[in-house]
């Protein structure tokens, strides 16, 4: 059994045809059949513009002066921030450690320095199991663990102004603070 196209159509309709075993098979004309690799290929090769030199100086946006990102290459530390602060806390007592960032980052924000954080990094646990009795009952056990909560503040582009304020906070005892630059 085969459809055939009507004269007023002009598009193409799919063929069926008997296969061997009974099964119906699809035969699409060519004109919708995907092309091949090979023909992808071949017409990418062809099509292909001439190749471009690479200007040596950077392009940069209208009146801007930064760096287009298409052009930086070697010295993509343009816009990287030339100075960062990383601030890592660490607490067993999770308001502590809340308290000790709220007045790191309005240290930083009375100086017009800017904050990325704080971010909450993952909690460490450490879990001690200790015996019972010492001698009889040795499935009997007790539990005990310790969550240490860290917290990570980044401050970007910070001045010596910033740098003092931060050196005069007072930060509660149970908060252990590492700083990078």
């Amino acid at each position: 059994m085969a459809v055939s196209t009507s004269a007023s159509s002009t598009l193409p309709l799919l063929s069926l045809h008997r296969a061997a075993a009974g099964s119906p098979a699809l035969s699409f004309p060519a004109s919708l059949r995907a092309p091949t690799l090979r023909s992808r290929v071949a017409a990418a090769a062809s099509a292909a513009p001439p190749a471009e030199t690479i200007p040596d100086v950077p392009e940069e946006a209208e009146g801007t002066g930064i760096p287009m990102p298409s052009s930086i290459g070697d010295d993509g530390e343009q816009l990287a921030p030339k100075q960062k602060i990383r601030i890592k806390l660490r607490s067993y007592w999770v308001p502590l450690i809340e308290d000790s960032c709220k007045k790191i980052i309005e240290a930083a924000k009375t100086t017009n320095a800017k904050t990325m954080g704080p971010v909450p990094l993952p909690t460490k646990r450490r879990i001690y199991c200790v015996l019972n009795s010492p001698h009889v009952h040795k499935d009997s056990r007790f539990h005990f663990e310790i969550r240490t909560h860290q917290r990570l503040i980044d401050i970007m582009y910070p001045t010596a102004q910033t740098i003092d304020s931060l050196m005069q906070l007072q930060l509660p005892a149970g908060v252990d603070v590492e700083v990078k630059l």
